[in-house]
């Protein structure tokens, strides 16, 4: 496999420019800083460095916990207007049925 070479003051422009960006931007960024991380060991006998791998698949795993729940609170919020309009409909219908006959 052949590694790439990036420099530090490369990374280090990169890292300067975090701030200024969105929080998806900086998300994004987060995930390639850490990926080309991971392909500069620290060892020169190494080809990969397994700390950097390390914390790159700790941030995968959070993102997509972090989109699951989010995802699960969206479906609540949905079931509760759902149950909200079942329940304003069901009154409508009793409030209907409460109601005299005028035509008799």
């Amino acid at each position: 496999m052949k590694t790439f070479s990036i420099s530090d003051n490369d990374v280090q422009l990169l890292k300067a420019i975090r701030p200024f960006m969105s929080s998806k931007s900086q998300e994004l960024l987060d995930f390639l800083i850490t990926t080309i991380n991971v392909f500069r060991p620290e060892q020169p006998n190494h080809k990969m460095n397994f700390e950097a791998l390390n914390t790159l698949l700790t941030m995968i795993h959070e993102s997509r916990q972090s989109k699951k729940n989010t995802q699960i609170i969206e479906i609540d919020e949905c079931k509760k207007d759902v149950l909200a309009k079942q329940a304003e409909d069901i009154e409508n219908l009793l409030n209907t049925l409460a109601e005299p006959e005028n035509n008799v």
